[in-house]
């Protein structure tokens, strides 16, 4: 495809997405079109010279060109307008069949407060004593904190307490738990709580207005990835920053689109299916329900993404990789450019399930879930690694989920004794 008719297509993309904001209140499309011109704005870059394509060879001899950037740059652009197009397509207005209140909520949370206290402390203690601890079930263990914070926040929010020195104690705290946080290693965690606490800060806002705190905010997010990146690094080669030193060097990490260089990993993707691997049909979806199995108690568990298939299938050295396809890349790798539109319009379907679901509660609590989902898609549309994406969100929310099993419990129990 023509790269201005690329350009052409994103505008298009966004303009729909926004009018179909303002008709529906459904962010999703929003979402879609600008993460996909985020990830277009790597080809952009590197044609202006702000950055390079990454240096990775690994027994392939991977090309990389602009040409071939547009190729792949066409496919997500293919994919994501699929997507976003099925999303306004199927989406129907969310019934909310659960008939709580904002009161019902507050009696639930401050029921709960005791155990939301003592869950907030363990994990900030796990957070704290784990935090040079890298293996996958420390790294694990801690992202559950954000929503602990998430928690502890509808608890201040519900609570409206007229004594000033406990309202600062509850502030104080919040903002020190939610630094702890804050993590060049856990950058995902950050957000995990900051986005939902946003989305619901401005669930009030018109929605015409509301477009402008969203574009603050993917500025703001854009930077907090930068940022944690650049402390990495200045922390490996035990090099202090100051504040004003943080940000220029996160701005200019984020000119160079180095943050975001998904183009590069599905140009990977792109020279290794079909040549060197087979298409998985399907496999890294079902691959989310075995995550799960410890290889311990599986030696033989079918391995998940395609850099460890191909180090198994050819008997390579281990390590790592860290470039991410986007979720269109790990559609490639099932079915070739077929997948990306096949499994476009299946993700599309379950969005709007989704996104119906955790909107059918007439509280607050649906502003929330809403958070919590655009939050989640962040990690899942990078991807790189389907079910080890799914698996950092299943474990930073699992309290968030479990607390929504039981308040739906409460509220049955609720409306039975009312009727009483």
């Amino acid at each position: 495809m023509d790269k201005d008719l690329i350009y052409i297509v994103l505008a298009i993309n966004l303009v729909l997405a926004i009018v179909f904001y303002l008709q529906k209140r459904c962010e999703i499309p929003i979402f879609i079109s600008l993460f996909n011109i985020m990830v277009q704005y790597r080809i952009l870059s590197l044609e202006l010279g702000l950055s390079n394509f990454v240096n990775f060879n690994y027994q392939i001899n991977f090309v990389f060109t602009l040409e071939m950037a547009y190729e792949v740059a066409t496919l997500i652009l293919v994919g994501s307008s699929t997507m976003q197009y099925m999303v306004m397509y199927f989406y129907k207005k969310p019934q909310k069949l659960v008939p709580d209140s904002n009161e019902y909520l507050k009696n639930f949370l401050l029921q709960r407060k005791t155990i939301i206290f003592i869950g907030l402390g363990i994990f900030t203690f796990f957070q704290i004593v784990l935090h040079n601890v890298e293996n996958s079930y420390s790294y694990l263990t801690k992202l559950a904190n954000s929503s602990f914070i998430l928690l502890f926040f509808m608890i201040f929010i519900v609570t409206k307490v007229s004594n000033t020195q406990i309202k600062i104690i509850y502030l104080v705290s919040f903002l020190c738990i939610a630094f702890i946080s804050y993590s060049p290693e856990l950058r995902f965690q950050f957000l995990g709580w900051m986005i939902p606490v946003g989305y619901f800060v401005t669930r009030n806002i018109k929605p015409i207005n509301k477009l402008w705190f969203m574009a603050a905010g993917l500025f703001a997010i854009l930077v907090i990835f930068s940022a944690a990146r650049v402390l990495r690094y200045s922390n490996a080669e035990s090099r202090s920053l100051s504040i004003d030193e943080l940000y220029e060097e996160s701005v200019d990490r984020m000119e160079e689109s180095d943050d975001v260089n998904f183009i590069d990993g599905f140009m990977m993707m792109y020279q290794v299916y079909p040549k060197y691997l087979d298409y998985t049909y399907g496999f890294d979806h079902l691959n989310i329900l075995l995550r799960p199995i410890p290889r311990n108690f599986w030696p033989d568990k079918p391995l998940a993404g395609w850099f460890q298939n191909y180090q198994k299938k050819y008997g390579l050295e281990k390590t790592t990789v860290g470039f991410s396809p986007t979720i269109y890349g790990v559609f490639y790798g099932e079915m070739g450019a077929e997948g990306v539109v096949i499994f476009s319009i299946l993700w599309a379907f379950f969005l709007v399930w989704l996104y119906r679901y955790i909107n059918q509660f007439r509280s607050d609590l649906s502003w929330v879930l809403t958070g919590v989902l655009l939050t989640a898609l962040i990690p899942l549309f990078r991807s790189g690694d389907l079910p080890g994406d799914v698996a950092v969100v299943l474990m930073s929310y699992w309290p968030i989920i479990y607390f929504v099993y039981k308040y739906k419990q409460f509220v049955k129990k609720q409306l039975l004794l009312e009727k009483v």
